[in-house]
């Protein structure tokens, strides 16, 4: 052992180590140090700063005072990545966009680290550039935005500019403004803070129809009156037949529809209101038939101007429903209403009008002074498959007798319905022949007005009952990668009719193709 060795063991021996110099006993614990920066926002604001290690460990937050200044005290030496956050966008300093690529800083013991001045990256910006489909030029009435009924309008030489989407992907709605190009979706843009992402869209040009609503006694515009423009063969109407800032009349009852393929249209006016009733716009007054309506030649990319819309006092039509082996009222199960509806669904002021109790009573209470058809049903018709007529006991709307709707007294049309009626089974099968045992859903229209008679969704037993002899034409839905379509045909123009006659059952072979 050496003279040296030999004197510090004896200083440990005997309590003397404290005589020795103190970085031989032990080493302290570094001092703290600090970081302290400034951030810049486009408006006034405190930002969120977070700092990390660079482990991905949090290391503490802080906010940014008035003048964007931030300090963070007392921080462990080492080393740091810090991450901003400001009306919900993120970065990393030095103004990049994810922590994998931050800059890192070094805290060093007892100093205090100024980081550089950092500038919150604008919101990400997309330039909608829009364009008619068939003639290339640019479209300038066009909206578009994250939320379907919120959007930006006002393009400018077919550029609409949105400023306030964050980081990511994003679907945007884009509709126009006057309703001469279809609405269409933009799906999966992608948004890069500070970036600008120019996408392009070629709209479908489409055809609108404006008029304006008064009250025909004083001449005063009706506010708030849904204007429906149907074809004469539109199937059903649903819950989104009358929608809020769409299809509307404004404070000056003027209103227009747009998005309207090029055709023949005619108008269903709806008030909101307990002094109008609704109307079918005639050539010189309301009428209560569609097939009496005044028609409307829509041209692509064209606003067409109809007559002047007049609205009449409510007055209404009432009667009973019943079973018609029976005799007995259907209750709150008979309806009544005067166009066809999808089941579920319940079109704002246009029904369906039930019964109001045992006896069995509808009313329809806010149609215009006019003479109407009337469609009658069972509300679950899909659990109780009765039949589905028209006033006089006609199998579809154009050949049905009309009933006048009262202003002092109501007008009365009373119906039986028959159970179960014409039944249609349904033998599916794929291209190759083999049976198909999936989800299937079967509409079916009659073949003269196009009508909605009947929806029926099965996975077992393919039987469709309830349905009164006439000429009907299926539309399928099934599963992918199986295709959807019409029986015997492309759309409901070319559609294979099936002709139920004297109440004998039908079988149809439905043969269902693989999905192109």
């Amino acid at each position: 052992m050496t003279r040296t060795a030999v004197r510090a063991a004896v200083a440990v021996a005997f309590g003397l180590a404290s005589v020795l110099p103190a970085s031989a006993a032990y080493a302290e614990d570094p001092a703290p140090g600090a970081v302290t920066g400034h951030v810049v926002t486009q408006t006034p604001g405190n930002v969120t700063v977070n700092l990390f290690t660079t482990g991905g460990a949090s290391a503490g937050q802080v906010f940014s005072d008035g003048t964007g200044a931030f300090t963070f005290a007392a921080v462990p030496p080492g080393t740091y990545k810090i991450q901003y956050g400001y009306q919900g966008r993120f970065q990393w300093s030095h103004e990049k966009l994810g922590f994998s690529t931050a800059d890192v800083v070094t805290v060093a013991s007892g100093q205090t680290t100024a980081v550089p001045e950092e500038s919150m990256l604008l919101p990400g910006i997309v330039d909608v550039v829009a364009t008619d489909k068939l003639t290339g030029a640019p479209v300038d009435a066009v909206c578009a935005g994250k939320w379907e009924y919120n959007l930006t309008c006002g393009a400018l030489n077919g550029v609409l500019r949105l400023t306030d989407l964050g980081e990511g992907t994003h679907d945007l709605f884009v509709r126009s403004a006057d309703g001469l190009h279809a609405s269409t979706k933009l799906t999966a843009v992608k948004v890069v803070l500070g970036q600008v992402t120019r996408i392009e869209v070629a709209l479908e040009p489409t055809s609108a129809i404006t008029t304006k609503v008064v009250d025909r006694a004083t001449g005063a515009p009706v506010a708030d009156v849904c204007l429906v423009a149907l074809q004469l063969n539109f199937g059903a109407l649903d819950d989104r037949t009358c929608e809020w800032g769409v299809n509307r009349t404004d404070a000056d009852g003027n209103v227009t529809v747009g998005e309207l393929k090029p055709g023949e249209y005619t108008l269903l006016v709806v008030p909101n209101d307990d002094v109008h009733g609704i109307q079918w716009l005639g050539r010189r007054g309301g009428v209560g038939r569609q097939h009496d309506a005044l028609r409307i030649q829509a041209v692509a990319g064209a606003l067409s101007t109809a007559t002047e819309v007049k609205l009449d006092p409510k007055a209404a039509i009432t009667g009973t429903v019943r079973d018609a082996a029976t005799g007995e009222p259907l209750g709150w199960n008979g309806c009544a209403q005067i166009l066809p509806t999808r089941q579920g669904s319940w079109p704002t002021g246009i029904g369906m009008f039930c019964g109001d109790g045992e006896n069995g009573t509808y009313t329809i209470p806010n149609l215009g002074p006019y003479d109407w058809p009337l469609q009658f049903s069972y509300f679950y018709d899909y659990s109780e498959p009765y039949e589905r007529v028209w006033t006089g006991g006609a199998t579809d709307r154009k050949t049905a007798t009309t009933v006048r709707a009262g202003v002092d007294q109501p007008g009365v049309a009373d119906a039986s319905l028959r159970k179960f009626g014409t039944r249609i089974t349904l033998q599916p099968s794929t291209e190759d022949g083999q049976p198909f045992n999936g989800w299937l859903e079967v509409e079916v229209y009659n073949a003269r007005t196009g009508d909605l008679i009947r929806q029926v969704s099965f996975y077992g037993p393919r039987v469709v009952e309830g349905l009164a002899d006439q000429n009907v034409r299926l539309r399928y839905f099934v599963m992918s990668p199986l295709a959807s379509g019409w029986y015997g045909g492309t759309d409901f123009a070319s559609a294979k009719t099936v002709k139920l006659v004297d109440g004998a059952a039908k079988t149809v072979k439905l043969v269902i193709p693989y999905a192109s």
